[in-house]
């Protein structure tokens, strides 16, 4: 007996972890084909012709439900007599389509490893299926669902992560790894809501499987854990271990639940977490209390906020997330939603939108909050009674300028400058966007100079620039550059008179050294040097006599 596991994946760096689970712990023989959702659909049908496939196995998410449903259909057609199996979130909590539709035989819902493996047994043997749980079939024209039941032991699954054909690829991949499953709470617009109950993997298996994949080349590693601080103890231990590991070329990414973050486990990273090593992403999603409430958030939006401060005087990487269109948000309610996290100038901040995923209780409850949302995939929100589409439209030019300026991190030093004094960021970066619709200036297409060129053009226009900010962006410019740059602004000066002058006081290196890789410009009251080494950039500061070196 033949069997296919596909995945479809968003992009190539994210492998489907389900796929290699249900293959290491099936008794029988599994092949695995993946793909992302830019490869051709024909490319695809063509690798699942070169076998003669008994059984096919799709891994079905928001992102390529799509193309699986058009899979299907052509499966239908040109694949006769095969026995087609569908799992994941996608299929979970909407079966019944695509059993009466004859695009699959066979769905699995919730969690598979040991589902499939029966399922796949069963199949082969022509046994009874009534006793496997998680399934969902057609007998004699009805629809049968069987019992639901979560995996007790989570430590008895075998290993997805010892094919040998994943392991060129591996420093390529983020790595999803898990130390638990479920979440203790129960957000409507999240599927972890719909989990009973917190099983833990052991801490030393886990670790096990992070020793494997570092040694394999892995250079970052997410967990899937939906609230990984949720057990303060556990959590605290894992972190300990991590550090004291101290893997030198690997990042860790943790989902955090940020109000309830302990105070014992910030204390500990901020004496022991070296620079870019771990880190976390938060959600917000609002600070709004009645937003909350009406989406069964419990947050302690002040303990949250303390929390977030306190993590950056630690080296974790933070990002933040808000979701728009939540029940009772409107437009001025969001904006004080951004402008309050915006003003923590976290390194990232995520603005999302809503998405009524099925099976989530928002979803259910969409008539009463007058939702509409698209149809099909990612099944994002249009508009509700809170908020319009023309007021999300808003959003979303918002979010466009907070991707490429500050997300991308060309210049969060000179913004954190500019907006530090303003209460509002939301409509700066709003203005910003218009200004950018009015002068035809492209949101896509772009060189990095383009981008300082256009914030100090709209500054001027706007009667906001000045010499600090002009000298902030010069700053931020070289430093994200890694080899010399081509300036943007007028800058007439002696250079080798300047480098001569610098090398008298500091002569750590050449003076042909230095006319050959530095970079020189007004900056303050004397002049940035720059020298852009084959292995490094080094930035100084020129003034009186004297040069003083600028971290980075």
């Amino acid at each position: 007996m033949k069997i296919l596991l596909v995945g479809i994946n968003s992009k190539f760096i994210h492998p489907n972890l389900a796929i290699r689970y249900l293959k290491a712990n099936c008794d029988y023989d599994v092949k695995i084909l993946e793909y992302t959702i830019k490869d051709k659909f024909d490319d695809i049908i063509k690798d699942m012709k070169i076998d003669q496939y008994d059984i096919i196995g799709f891994s079905c998410y928001i992102w390529n439900i799509e193309l699986i449903t058009n899979i299907l259909n052509h499966i239908e057609i040109t694949f006769k007599n095969k026995t087609i199996i569908l799992g994941g979130p996608e299929v979970s909590y909407d079966y019944d389509s695509y059993l009466l539709e004859k695009l699959a035989q066979f769905i699995i819902t919730g969690e598979g490893e040991l589902t499939f493996n029966s399922l796949v047994t069963a199949i082969d043997k022509k046994t009874d299926l009534s006793s496997i749980p998680n399934l969902s079939y057609i007998y004699k024209d009805e629809i049968i669902r069987t019992k639901t039941e979560q995996i007790k032991d989570l430590n008895i699954l075998k290993s997805p992560y010892h094919f040998a054909n994943d392991y060129h690829d591996i420093h390529n991949k983020i790595q999803y790894v898990e130390l638990s499953r479920g979440c203790p709470y129960k957000c409507s617009y999240c599927l972890a809501s719909l989990e009973k109950g917190l099983r833990f993997f052991e801490i030393k298996n886990v670790f096990t499987i992070i020793d494997h994949l570092v040694d394999k080349g892995a250079k970052t590693i997410k967990f899937l854990d939906r609230s990984f601080n949720a057990n303060k103890t556990i959590a605290l231990d894992f972190f300990k271990i991590l550090i004291e590991k101290d893997y030198p070329n690997t990042v860790f990414q943790f989902e955090i639940n940020g109000d309830v973050l302990h105070e014992d486990i910030i204390e500990y990273l901020k004496l022991n977490l070296k620079q870019n090593y771990i880190r976390f992403e938060l959600g917000i999603q609002s600070t709004n209390p009645i937003v909350n409430k009406a989406i069964d958030r419990k947050q302690n939006t002040e303990q949250l906020i303390n929390n977030i401060i306190k993590l950056q005087e630690t080296n974790v990487i933070l990002h933040l997330d808000l979701i728009a269109g939540l029940p009772h948000e409107d437009l001025e309610s969001f904006k004080n939603t951004f402008n309050e996290i915006f003003l923590l100038f976290s390194p990232e901040l995520q603005l999302g939108f809503l998405k009524m995923l099925k099976g989530t209780k928002i979803r259910k409850e969409a008539k009463i909050y007058d939702y509409k949302f698209q149809e099909l995939s990612p099944y994002e929100i249009t508009e509700n009674k809170f908020i319009s589409n023309e007021e999300l439209k808003i959003i979303h030019k918002v979010e466009t300028m907070l991707e490429i300026y500050w997300n991308r991190h060309f210049m969060n030093n000179t913004i954190k400058l500019i907006l530090s004094n303003n209460s509002n960021p939301f409509d700066f970066f709003l203005k910003f966007y218009e200004y950018h619709e009015n002068k035809n200036i492209s949101f896509r297409n772009y060189q990095l100079s383009d981008l300082f060129i256009n914030i100090k053009n709209f500054l001027l226009d706007m009667n906001l620039f000045n010499i600090k900010i002009d000298d902030s962006l010069k700053l931020d410019y070289l430093s994200y550059n890694k080899i010399k740059p081509k300036i943007y602004w007028e800058d007439k000066l002696n250079k080798q008179e300047i480098l001569r002058e610098f090398f008298v006081i500091n002569n750590t290196y050449p003076i042909d050294l230095l006319y050959k890789y530095s970079l020189v410009t007004k900056y303050q009251l004397g002049y940035l040097i720059v020298i852009y080494l084959p292995n490094g950039k080094i930035i100084y500061y020129l003034s009186n006599n004297q040069t003083k070196r600028i971290s980075l």
